[in-house]
């Protein structure tokens, strides 16, 4: 596999995934899952391991379109993650959870640069 192929994410998985924490990508574009009393728990679609840091906001983002005060960057290595947008939830390694505000892929696909709002 060549650097240019793919092989740059498999490079950073390997050295940054013993220092970026564990976390979840939640989809939410399938099916409700309901709990006790009718309440939306998830949504079918399942839910994938990842490896994000969160980090706050540079002034590049402060001045993007609909940034609240309080979102923060999440960085998300990208072996073997799906496609992230706005429809998805993250969970970080610190337990907390935050709506997809915004997603791109870095040109060498090696990871996702993320907009997160705590909710």
């Amino acid at each position: 596999m060549g650097l240019l192929n793919g092989g740059i994410a498999s490079v950073f998985h390997s050295v940054f995934s013993g220092i970026y924490l564990d976390g979840t990508l939640h989809a939410g574009t399938g099916e409700p899952i309901y709990g006790p009393g009718s309440v939306i728990t998830g949504y079918s679609g399942g839910d994938s391991d990842i490896k994000v840091q969160t980090d706050a906001t540079g002034d590049a983002v402060r001045d993007d379109v609909g940034f609240a005060e309080g979102d923060v960057t999440l960085i998300i290595l990208a072996l073997n993650v799906p496609q992230i947008t706005s429809d998805h939830e993250v969970t970080d390694g610190y337990g907390e959870k935050f709506s997809i505000q915004r997603a791109s892929l870095d040109a060498a696909r090696s990871h996702w640069v993320c907009r997160g709002r705590k909710g």
